[in-house]
Order: structure tokens, then sequence, then C-alpha cells
């Protein structure tokens, strides 16, 4: 089955996929000196959260979401601080 997959990267706050969809996998980055939290939501800056990753100062998480990922209705919004970075793939 032949499948569009959609690859996003960003260093500040923004709607990172603007249709329906599923992260399928993801990168986290924080090069700051703290911890920060990274929020995706469904839905833009006041949607419904998805995900919420606390993560401690100079960490780079990655994750692959088996099975159905994590699916998202509306679009797909992420809120960091500055000095931390989201890579994702999508279907």
């Amino acid at each position: 089955m032949a499948t569009n997959i959609k690859a996003i990267f960003a260093t500040s706050t923004s709607t990172i996929d603007s249709i329906p969809g599923r992260l399928r996998g993801y990168s986290l980055v924080n090069g700051m000196a703290s911890a920060t939290d990274i929020v995706l939501r469904d839905g833009g800056a006041a949607g419904s959260i998805i995900m919420k990753q606390r993560l401690i100062a100079g960490v780079h998480l990655i994750s692959i979401l088996k099975i159905a990922g994590i699916r998202y209705e509306t679009n797909l919004h992420v809120t960091m601080n500055a000095g931390v970075s989201v890579a994702g793939t999508f279907l």
C-alpha cells in the first residue's frame, strides 16, 4: 500500500502540519541549560493536548511510534521554548 510520508523540522512554536494525520516518529532536542516542555496539540495553540514531553537540559530523544502512532483530527501544533527543536514523520 502506497502512502505519502511527510517530514518536518521546527525550532519555534508553530502549526507543523495543517491537515489531519498521524505522528509516526519524532526527535526532540533540548539545547537549553534547563529542563523544558514540548507540547503537541490537535487543533492549534488552544487545542487538545495529544502529547506533552518534559526534556531535561541537553537531552536528545528519539521515538518511533509503532502500530497506529498518534492521531490528530484537525492539525498538529507544537509549543516549545527557544533552543529546542522538533523533527517528525507523519502519515
